[in-house]
């Protein structure tokens, strides 16, 4: 392990997810979304080598309220968006992967449990067939991205399809 490299990974993704959090407070102000300070996030799990694996060290994180997340772990940036199960349509899903193939969606209650993960895709048919007979209340869509341009850019291409789905409560 080179400790150099860890350093600055680590500083790269902090000062991204800072710099990001200030341009999004000022972008995402007049849509009706209020963007919350940078936090450290414990608690949380990363997909590596086939498996969530739990993380016991902090990552950068923000809320963009109502119903969202932007951050940086070690792997990628992401956003994630919590959507209630009565909103969730057939054809969000499949807008959705269609856009996003690069993403996941879970229930909050079990969210070990992968409905959809873009390392072992399924049909949208059926993700949508698991979200009706599942018992959980919430959904969370996750986007990946490698960078914060890259992370921004889909968020606001979420925005629009989450507005035309009338997902968010916005």
């Amino acid at each position: 392990m080179n400790i150099l490299e860890v350093h600055n990974h680590l500083n790269k993704i902090w000062s991204e997810i800072f710099r990001l959090n200030e341009e999004l407070r000022e972008k995402l102000r007049p849509l009706g979304f209020k963007v919350e300070n940078v936090e450290e996030v414990f608690n949380a799990y990363i997909y590596l080598e086939g498996e969530w694996r739990e993380m016991f060290y902090p990552h950068p994180a923000f809320e963009i309220k109502p119903q969202g997340e932007v951050g940086a772990t070690i792997q990628s940036f992401y956003f994630v968006f919590g959507i209630p199960k009565e909103k969730v349509s057939k054809e969000f899903i499949f807008q959705f992967l269609k856009k996003f193939p690069q993403s996941y969606i879970y229930g909050t209650e079990n969210f070990l449990e992968d409905i959809y993960n873009h390392n072992n895709p399924k049909p949208p048919d059926d993700i949508y067939k698991h979200i009706v007979k599942s018992e959980e209340k919430i959904f969370q869509f996750e986007i990946e991205g490698n960078n914060t341009i890259e992370i921004e850019k889909k968020l606001f291409e979420f925005i629009e399809l989450a507005k035309e789905y009338r997902v968010l409560e916005i």
